[in-house]
């Protein structure tokens, strides 16, 4: 039975219902010809990723968009891509030598590349083996890292602008922490005459208890009991250590990178699996200290997952990612205001992936209608700034497919995760060189 012959009241509800459906599908097309129209207009060809290639005149537009941020954070799909890493490399060159930046970030430990790269002395082989050991083993013994790691940053220090090394991962069981770090907080409580120094148990059970996590990361315990214990023992650490120094210590950071990652210890035991936002944040609150405090006046490039320096919270639409608060969601929400922050994303179109000692795999089929798709084919590398388009057209709040991290492409508002795109055509993995 036609229910609108004998209500025209229902008729014009559904008439009005299929308009409105048509005007929002119309919007919504239209909405993504506009961020279509940008990416095809104002995509800007790279020449080179070659870090020799030091002719930085086709880098320019990647300056200017930068502007006068006063940090860069420089992502990657994943932790085995070849180009990016040159293209990084490339990047880090430039904004030392053009832009005033001197300081590199890694997602490595925190720990070690602070306390650690400030005791060693810096000549040639030292930093070599330094810098080998202490930062994780995906890049320094791929192949298109090296220029960065055993010529470029070795050589500054020969120079009036070293480029110092710092990490903000939590993760502290590279080889430095796994062989200081229990030395020298036990050195560090003894000096401030921290109460639970005194107890009883403290050489005996507690102090080869509190770095646990960086053997249960490779070694999980059998039951809870020695990991509550740690995680009691560390809170009351930091308790302590909080009557003594102010909240922004180094010290203080250490102890809650040793917390979080004994939370994710239990959260295994919980769940099967480590949790996402928990290292995201402490990751956070390590680079923020080191924004805000260790180098308050100076300009600081960031090199991480762009898993972590994306701002995910209601952009993407994936269950695994939606809400995610991640490293870069949570320091723009915190960073003292006159600080600014640059993100860039990394995206490929085609060719193999995978990280060294894990099995390849090949990089999404390009989809219809995507980011990738709209890039002049002719262009190997290539820039586009977000910024232009978010201040022209604020209220465009379109999903659009592109493969922003980890080679999937996925829908997401991404003019909303990053500030600009750098586009390799040709994927391909590290070759090992040790």
């Amino acid at each position: 039975m036609d229910i609108t012959r004998k209500d025209p009241k229902n008729r014009f509800k559904l008439i009005s219902i299929a308009v409105l459906a048509v005007l929002l599908n119309s919007f919504s097309v239209y909405a993504q010809q506009l961020i279509k129209n940008h990416v095809t207009e104002k995509t800007i060809s790279i020449n080179s990723i070659e870090p020799d290639s030091i002719d930085f005149s086709d880098l320019k537009p990647i300056g200017d968009a930068i502007g006068n941020s006063d940090v860069v954070m420089l992502g990657e799909q994943d932790h085995g891509d070849a180009p990016a890493f040159l293209a990084k490399t490339r990047l880090i060159k430039y904004l030392h030598e053009k832009k005033g930046f001197n300081v590199l970030a890694f997602e490595s430990d925190f720990f070690g590349l602070n306390y650690g790269w400030q005791k060693i002395g810096k000549t040639h082989p030292v930093i070599d083996t330094f810098i080998l050991k202490n930062i994780f083993s995906v890049w320094t013994i791929c192949n298109t890292c090296n220029n960065l790691f055993y010529h470029y940053i070795p050589f500054t220090y020969s120079t009036n602008t070293p480029l110092v090394l710092t990490g903000f991962d939590s993760q502290q069981y590279l080889n430095f922490s796994y062989y200081n770090l229990s030395k020298c907080l036990d050195s560090n409580f003894r000096a401030k005459n921290l109460p639970i120094t005194k107890q009883a148990n403290y050489n005996t059970e507690i102090l080869s208890l509190i770095d646990s996590p960086k053997r249960w990361i490779f070694f999980p315990p059998k039951d809870t009991v020695k990991v509550h214990l740690c995680l009691e023992s560390l809170k009351t650490i930091r308790n302590q250590l909080n009557s003594e120094v102010t909240v922004d210590s180094f010290w203080v950071l250490v102890i809650d990178n040793l917390i979080q990652q004994t939370n994710d210890v239990l959260a295994k035991f919980k769940t099967g699996k480590y949790t996402l936002n928990g290292r995201d944040i402490q990751m956070s609150i390590n680079l923020k200290w080191l924004i805000e405090k260790k180098f308050k006046d100076q300009k600081i490039i960031v090199w991480a997952a762009s898993s972590h320096i994306a701002k995910f919270s209601n952009n993407i639409d994936n269950r695994d990612l939606k809400n995610t608060e991640t490293m870069g969601d949570h320091l723009v929400k915190t960073l003292t205001k006159s600080k600014k922050v640059y993100i860039l994303g990394f995206t490929s179109l085609q060719g193999i992936a995978g990280r060294i000692g894990m099995r390849p795999y090949d990089v999404h089929p390009l989809k219809k209608n995507s980011f990738e798709s709209w890039i002049n084919p002719l262009y190997r590398y290539a820039f586009l700034d977000f910024s232009d388009f978010n201040k022209k057209y604020p209220y465009s709040n379109e999903d659009f497919y592109m493969c922003g991290f980890g080679h999937v492409s996925l829908m997401a508002k991404w003019n909303n995760i990053y500030d600009g795109m750098f586009y390799i055509r040709d994927m391909y993995r590290c070759i090992p060189t040790r």
